[in-house]
């Protein structure tokens, strides 16, 4: 069956939604049930005493990670209202298409259908956060550079940043992608010790980016850094003037 959403989206569920049916013998009667994903997993046998286990059969060994109450749809009064009390309470609102109220068992087996689809959706963005964050990740030594920089003086950084660019502009200018992620890194980690003014992640553009104009935008940028660590204002004012001149060509 196919989900729609009449509010949310399958790419980004909330876990949390109303599934809505029309009555395929009375179009206009609505039935809904309400779908929960929890975000953490529960197993239920660890909260069923001994002696109950072996009347819930196969239940014990499932979670309820995900569930439909009531399993059964409900006949509801307004569809607008149910919508109105959705959109304050952030819950997705999902038309699940018609079902036979008299026919229990069919309609079970489609809430089930659709609570089994929108769990699927929940655990794809679940993963995609995952793998974002994952990408992001400090990698290896990320914290030693960082206390190893925290100790610098501003100029000591400022000649740390040189001896990084430089670093970053061969292995760019070699084809060196695995030199280019660990000097990208490194200037990245520096970065967040030196003042926005500095601009630091501009200067990081232009150094990752191939060509001459690039490599004298990216020693402009450096420049532009020790005037502002030395306050030479007048001299800053004219370096910018010549970084807008070579941008806007």
């Amino acid at each position: 069956m196919d989900l729609t959403f009449e509010n949310g989206s399958l790419q980004t569920p909330r876990g949390h939604a109303f599934l809505v049916f029309d009555n395929s013998a009375s179009p206009s009667e609505m039935w809904a049930t309400y779908l929960v994903v929890l975000p953490i997993s529960i197993d239920l046998a660890k909260y069923v005493p001994p002696f109950l286990m072996g009347q819930l059969g196969d239940a014990a060994d499932h979670d309820l990670s995900a569930f439909a109450f009531p399993p059964f749809p409900e006949k509801i009064e307004s569809y607008d209202q149910l919508t109105e009390l959705a959109a304050e309470r952030e819950d997705d609102v999902i038309l699940g298409g018609s079902i036979d109220p008299s026919d229990v068992v069919t309609a079970m087996s489609t809430v089930s259908e659709a609570l089994q689809q929108y769990t699927d959706a929940c655990a794809s963005l679940d993963q995609e956060i995952e793998e974002e964050v994952q990408a992001i990740e400090e990698p290896e030594g990320f914290g030693i550079n960082e206390v190893m920089y925290s100790l610098m003086n501003d100029g000591d950084k400022l000649s740390e940043l040189t001896k990084l660019v430089g670093r970053l502009r061969y292995a760019v200018e070699g084809g060196e992608d695995v030199m280019v992620r660990e000097a990208e890194s490194d200037i990245l980690t520096l970065s967040r010790l030196l003042p926005e003014n500095h601009q630091i992640p501009r200067l990081l553009e232009v150094a990752k980016a191939a060509g001459n104009a690039n490599a004298e935008l990216a020693h402009l940028y450096l420049q532009r850094c020790f005037f502002i660590l030395r306050e030479e204002y007048a001299k800053l004012s004219e370096l910018d003037s010549r970084i807008r001149t070579l941008e806007s060509r």
